[in-house]
């Protein structure tokens, strides 16, 4: 089993802010907030959770942008999805952003969402920056990039 490490980023304080948020977020507010016992902090993201005998992982990766539109969404995807066609198994993949465009959500009124509240325009055009920002990736096979691996994230 490999994992390459293949990018690093140089942190910045609004990048520091959005970190310690998502962390917050992961040990008092995800569903799952008490099967996660330990945090791995900058290795495979942002933020690793795991449970007490590292048998499942929550990834998270924290953007501080406010306004994010779908493509944007998509593109800040990438290193999730790079983790889900690693070897890893993630129980889920988490995008931890400081706020989203009024065209993504179908309501509105919650902050913590899934799949299921982004409206079907926004999902095309969530997956459309999803691909585009892998394919300017060196790390992922072409195989990785398929519309069925993609449905299946």
């Amino acid at each position: 089993m490999v994992y390459t490490v293949s990018s690093s980023e140089k942190l910045r304080k609004s990048a520091a802010d959005s970190e310690t948020k998502a962390l917050l977020y992961l040990m008092n507010f995800h569903e799952n907030n008490d099967d996660i016992h330990y945090f791995v902090v900058d290795f495979f993201n942002d933020l690793t959770g795991m449970d007490r005998m590292a048998d499942r992982l929550w990834d998270i990766q924290s953007k501080g942008a406010k306004n994010n539109s779908p493509k944007a969404l998509g593109r800040e995807l990438v290193t999730l999805y790079k983790n889900f066609v690693s070897y890893f198994e993630f129980d889920s993949y988490i995008l931890f952003v400081g706020g989203v465009s009024s065209t993504v959500r179908i309501d509105s009124t919650k902050n913590i969402f899934k799949i299921d509240n982004i409206q079907v325009n926004a999902r095309e055009k969530l997956k459309e920056g999803l691909v585009e920002e892998a394919q300017s990736k060196n790390y992922f096979n072409s195989s990785d990039i398929s519309d069925e691996r993609i449905e299946e994230f």
